[in-house]
């Protein structure tokens, strides 16, 4: 059986061949629904590179659940709102980050900012960049490449010639790095500092 001849089947028949391991059933899936998908997702939330990555987990999590879709009635229903709910986790997250940056911006915009205060964060400036020039170097050029220098992961991909995968798996272990470096109330502060969010 190949992905043409599969095509032509209705869903509940794709997920019921997807619950015997059928691959093939599971290509047909994803590109039937994976455009749909995408563009009702970056309606949403305004982030192409966010909504790839939330689509992949999506899929990457119904193949390693296929044999758990018992109760799907509908697969359409079914794959939109894994997709709404990845979307509305994705907002709020957003929310928090722009909540904590706005707090922790009027806390140093404050009219009575103290000297001690800017002492405090030229410290821990001081402290992060030291953690930092101890990263490995690929680490180190890749988190200085997204955090000072603010460009995305595929442009990082791009101008270093690696996966988005590996970028963003490299940002993840020098920020995994660092919290455990820090102690944990500086970390949080630094996530102001050098534009973390």
């Amino acid at each position: 059986m190949n992905d043409m001849h599969l095509q032509q089947y209705a869903d509940d028949v794709l997920l019921n061949l997807l619950k015997e391991d059928n691959k093939e059933a599971f290509d047909v899936i994803y590109m039937r629904y994976w455009e749909r998908l995408y563009f009702y997702l970056v309606k949403a939330i305004k982030n192409t590179e966010e909504a790839e990555d939330i689509l992949q987990e999506v899929f990457v999590s119904l193949w390693k659940r296929r044999n758990n879709l018992e109760g799907i009635e509908s697969l359409s229903a079914y794959l939109f709102s894994c997709v709404r709910y990845s979307g509305f986790r994705y907002i709020r997250n957003e929310i928090k980050k722009n909540d904590f940056r706005k707090s922790w911006n009027s806390l140093f915009h404050e009219e009575d900012n103290l000297p001690e205060m800017q002492l405090a964060a030229n410290e821990l400036s001081r402290m992060l960049n030291k953690e930092i020039d101890k990263l490995p170097i690929k680490m180190r050029e890749v988190f200085i490449l997204s955090r000072k220098e603010e460009l995305s992961y595929k442009e990082i991909a791009h101008k270093l010639n690696i996966s988005d995968k590996t970028v963003k798996k490299q940002i993840s272990n020098a920020l995994k790095y660092l919290h455990l470096k820090l102690n944990g109330k500086a970390f949080l502060l630094l996530f102001f500092l050098i534009k973390l969010f």
